[in-house]
């Protein structure tokens, strides 16, 4: 008995679509920094938990900005599968002590994760230059995101209980 794999999602996306599910995941992303700024243990966490949301604010107005260009009638209501395959876990964070702070990192980092991931593949499916360089760009800040948040994590005892991303 063979098993096939499980087909991509992101490949029978059309470009509009990704282009608001990627703002999503970087809107997502850029308020839960936010959140972790003001929650911070430390001055250089916080100094590096709000630079991590400039940076995904300005990836969301990237990603916005050639969605509003190529695509100005676009209109999508994102479902939960759309959603997930940029975000874990839900969208708000509710950061009060120890224990919710380490919860709100392990979600930072899966989807630092998935996003990476997401960007990764529709780097190699675009046609159009300009998004499979922008994806391509996009992955490799993810990486780096994910690398920087497990230097805060190993800092303050969170683990990661899944693998790291290269």
């Amino acid at each position: 008995m063979s098993t096939q794999p499980a087909e991509d999602p992101a490949a029978n996306l059309s470009p509009d679509k990704v282009l608001t599910i990627g703002s999503y995941g970087e809107t997502v992303a850029a308020y839960r920094y936010l959140v972790l700024a003001e929650k911070a243990h430390t001055e250089a966490e916080r100094t590096e938990f709000a630079a991590m949301a400039d940076e995904e604010q300005d990836h969301k107005q990237r990603l916005q900005k050639l969605l509003a260009d190529h695509y100005p009638g676009a209109d999508f209501v994102l479902t939960p599968e759309d959603k997930d395959m940029v975000v874990d876990g839900p969208r708000l964070l509710e950061v009060r002590d120890t224990e919710t702070f380490a919860r709100a990192m392990k979600m930072i980092l899966a989807s630092e994760r998935k996003t990476a991931a997401f960007y990764a593949r529709l780097s190699k499916l675009v046609p159009q230059s300009q998004f499979r360089d922008l994806f391509h760009e996009l992955a490799e800040e993810g990486v780096d995101h994910y690398q920087r948040l497990k230097v805060i994590a190993d800092e303050v005892n969170v683990t990661d209980d899944d693998a790291p991303i290269a």
